[in-house]
């Protein structure tokens, strides 16, 4: 796609949080793009940093975290540059986000049809009355049996699924241009995560909006995303259209993530896993961050990064074995 399909770009950003043993970045140099109309999948371990990312994006951060440094282009816009009520007017209208836990998002001391029309009201000059009916086809929109009766529940009366839907409404209230989707499905059981990644399929085709999805799950990622980003230990691993990624993965770490999925008919035998952990963000290893748990890692690696490079088009790793200076670098 051409620059001008870009509608989130999030260019070289590195966000730090402040702990009892010092300042640290828990993302670093992170640099991706998220086109008008596509869905990108982030994907790594818990830790990674796919949801620093994600709050980063959206302004949201906690107030131990920091954007040091990078720039978050949205709609021609860098959003590190605006102000509180310049981003009030972009978030919830032109950006939303839903979370991996809806009970926990909703307010359990007002009703979920309140809370829409609240959100919709937020963003438009609309009176109550037509912002209750715009909720109202909202919930009818994303699913929910009877709408009308599920506006005056309060959310601790529904279940996860409903109170994921609920999220889904509130996020499409204003028609956003994005959608940053973290870990959606995580909460809910195998049957209601298929209609959930179906319902945001189903509302990507019917209104073109881009979708940002953060999720460990590989199997989501080959149902769901048009590219991917793999992110370890607060670095992007390895980027490229879902196929390539699949069907060609250049990096380790996205070899281990692969062979890890469950296959079908698959009896006896242990499944694939990754030795050892993601390290913590103040104990990050010299070299590419992946190499104390690569079975391929060499003194090159533990000596030095690789940068994130174009490996076939479109598609990019942060790996020295698929770096054009391979050579000269095991060599030291």
């Amino acid at each position: 796609m051409n620059m001008s399909d870009a509608l989130l770009e999030i260019r070289n950003l590195t966000t730090q949080f402040r702990t009892d043993k010092g300042t640290f970045p828990a993302i670093a140099g992170v640099h991706f793009t998220i086109n008008k109309g596509e869905i990108v999948c982030i994907v790594g371990e818990s830790g990674s940093g796919k949801t620093v990312a994600s709050l980063s994006a959206m302004q949201l951060l906690p107030p131990a975290g920091q954007i040091a440094s990078g720039e978050i282009w949205f709609e021609g816009r860098d959003l590190t540059k605006l102000s509180k009520k310049q981003l009030s007017q972009i978030r919830g209208k032109s950006m939303s986000m839903i979370f991996q836990d809806p009970m926990m998002a909703l307010d359990p001391v007002f009703t979920c049809g309140s809370q829409i029309v609240e959100a919709i009201r937020l963003h438009e000059s609309v009176s109550r009355s037509a912002a209750y009916k715009r909720a109202v086809e909202l919930l009818d929109h994303v699913g929910i049996a009877h709408p009308s009766r599920v506006m005056e529940a309060y959310p601790h009366e529904l279940s996860g699924g409903m109170c994921q839907r609920i999220m889904i409404a509130m996020a499409l209230s204003c028609s956003p241009k994005l959608l940053i989707a973290d870990e959606p499905t995580t909460a809910l059981d195998v049957t209601v995560q298929a209609q959930i990644l179906e319902l945001l399929k189903r509302i990507r085709s019917e209104t073109g909006m881009s979708i940002m999805l953060i999720t460990h799950d590989l199997g989501v990622v080959a149902e769901m995303a048009d590219r991917v980003a793999v992110m370890y230990a607060g670095k992007v691993m390895e980027e490229g259209d879902v196929r390539s990624i699949f069907r060609n993965p250049r990096h380790p770490y996205t070899q281990g993530l692969i062979r890890s999925i469950p296959q079908p008919g698959q009896r006896g035998g242990k499944l694939h896993s990754i030795a050892g952990n993601v390290p913590g963000i103040g104990s990050m290893p010299t070299g590419c961050r992946f190499h104390p748990r690569c079975a391929d890692a060499t003194d090159a690696c533990r000596r030095s990064e690789p940068d994130l490079i174009e490996t076939e088009e479109g598609c990019k790793a942060r790996c020295w074995k698929a770096h054009p200076s391979w050579e000269e670098e095991e060599a030291g």
